[in-house]
């Protein structure tokens, strides 16, 4: 439990203060000052509520005191956790020491490093876990000078960078407190060096957003071109696609790419759930500016849905995108057809959400951006949880590709991680990836009550599963015992070929 009592500052405050928690057998765990805001702060066991009002009517009847209230944390405690944060977020492991040389702070990545828990490391000496350096107690007792040396820790080389600090006494000299030490690898580095490529720039356009190598399918690039159309637009966009296709990340991309045109830089992005619009919420539209995004669309209250109908109906038939204070953007996992049949929304709330419409395609329909949305995912989630970047075969590549991705771009992500987490350090190969078995190898039905068709769908599927255990032609062929030419002309036939390097 923490108090803040704002009171005067005068000689004796804190005694008084302190002198009525005596009574009540309070263990004093914290006492914080603020001389900027005049307050004291005082931490300590949560008490019972009773005995606590009783505490507060008594510090209140004290001389100079202005105010007390319970809070939840001090300003020290934010700015210790903040602190903490702000180097867990370094790319680079961080560690402090005092002037015996003892650390007093480590962050998660630093202890990664030296292979050490960081309970076990704090109070500690740093020489006792890094053999390569050898300072002396003077070196530590008065730091003058930044230094940097080349360390070997668990076969791998880092480089350590040390930088002294200070704290001011009352006038105002410097004096040493203490040396904050950098651990630096090259794997990080070029980790840094990659996301700083790949991480989308706000000021640019989608092309740059989405890299070429993840917009080489025909139906990703007719959506960007339409997304692009419609960007300058007022009216209301609704976009639809599979579970797990990106659509609020295409959407957020699309805001960025208008944002950059518009002379209005108060604008925002507002993304809001449908569970939680409210009748309120409608209301409120009028006031806003940007774009207001409702995701899952058909899960809106119905009489959210008379409402907003409502308010789409007042809005001006003919505007800009300049003109236009808010802009309406909806977002859903059905198909236009069950969103249109009135069993789900209104259907004039529908039509005037889809008076611009956009299609996100499933990852089925992306096969040929499977390559790039790997390696894309793979660089976000070995920066994020700090992983060794992996080698991927091409073997690897093609199960991918010819997997059929119902969870689309979620379950490549899911299936993604799995394997940094499982295979940390190892190329993957194809057996390594865990992909559920196609529903279509095991239906033996006969299709269009056809054997032709029914024994072309049966080897089509066969052929997809076995290639990519033999991803070319010539090793596949010679598995089945076919020509290189006869196996060549079925890949194309049934398109697997035609879609992957050979």
């Amino acid at each position: 439990m923490r108090l803040e009592i704002q009171c005067e500052d005068r000689i004796g405050m804190v005694r008084e203060i302190l002198d009525l928690f005596i009574p009540h057998q309070i263990d004093m765990r914290l006492v914080e000052m603020d001389t900027k805001r005049r307050c004291i702060y005082c931490g300590f066991l949560d008490i019972p509520f009773l005995q606590l009002q009783r505490l507060l009517a008594e510090i209140r009847r004290l001389e100079s005191v202005e105010d007390v209230k319970t809070v939840i944390f001090t300003p020290f405690e934010r700015e210790h956790n903040a602190l903490y944060t702000l180097l867990e977020a370094l790319p680079d492991g961080v560690i402090s020491v005092d002037l015996k040389g003892e650390i007093t702070m480590v962050t998660e990545l630093a202890a990664e490093d030296l292979n050490v828990l960081i309970a076990d490391l704090l109070h500690k000496p740093l020489q006792q876990f890094i053999k390569g350096i050898s300072f002396s107690k003077e070196t530590w007792a008065n730091p003058k000078v930044g230094m940097s040396k080349r360390i070997r820790i668990r076969n791998k080389t880092l480089l350590l960078e040390t930088k002294p600090f200070f704290v001011s006494d009352d006038d105002g000299i410097e004096n040493p407190a203490g040396t904050v030490i950098y651990l630096k690898s090259e794997l990080r580095l070029d980790r840094q060096t990659a996301s700083l490529k790949q991480a989308p720039n706000a000021e640019c356009h989608l092309e740059i957003y989405f890299q070429s190598a993840v917009i080489k399918s025909e139906s990703m690039r007719r959506a960007l071109a339409e997304a692009k159309a419609f960007a300058g637009m007022a009216m209301p966009l609704l976009v639809h696609g599979e579970v797990g296709t990106g659509k609020r990340d295409f959407i957020e991309a699309l805001f960025q790419y208008w944002h950059k045109q518009q002379v209005d830089p108060e604008a925002q992005l507002i993304i809001r759930h449908a569970r939680d619009m409210t009748c309120d919420a409608i209301i409120e539209l009028d006031a806003l500016s940007g774009w207001f995004v409702i995701t899952d669309i058909e899960y809106l209250d119905e009489q959210v849905q008379v409402d907003l109908a409502n308010w789409l109906t007042r809005q001006p038939s003919v505007v800009s995108s300049f003109d236009a204070s808010v802009r309406l953007i909806s977002l859903s996992s059905l198909s236009r057809q069950q969103l249109s049949d009135g069993m789900t929304l209104n259907k004039s709330l529908y039509f005037a959400l889809a008076t611009l419409h956009l299609a996100m395609p499933s990852l089925r329909e992306r096969r040929e951006d499977i390559d790039g949305l790997v390696q894309q995912v793979i660089l976000e989630q070995t920066e994020r949880y700090r992983l060794p970047i992996p080698t991927v075969s091409k073997s690897a590549l093609t199960k991918l590709a010819l997997y059929s991705w119902p969870g689309n771009l979620k379950e490549l992500q899911n299936t993604c991680l799995q394997a940094l987490l499982t295979l940390k350090g190892k190329a993957w190969t194809a057996d390594d990836l865990m992909l559920p078995e196609s529903s279509t190898m095991a239906s033996l039905e006969l299709i269009n009550d056809s054997l032709e068709i029914t024994l072309k769908q049966w080897e089509a599927n066969l052929l997809r599963t076995l290639y990519p255990n033999f991803p070319s032609t010539r090793r596949l062929a010679k598995a089945v015992g076919m020509s290189h030419s006869a196996i060549a002309n079925k890949l194309k036939e049934y398109g697997i070929n035609t879609k992957l390097p050979d």
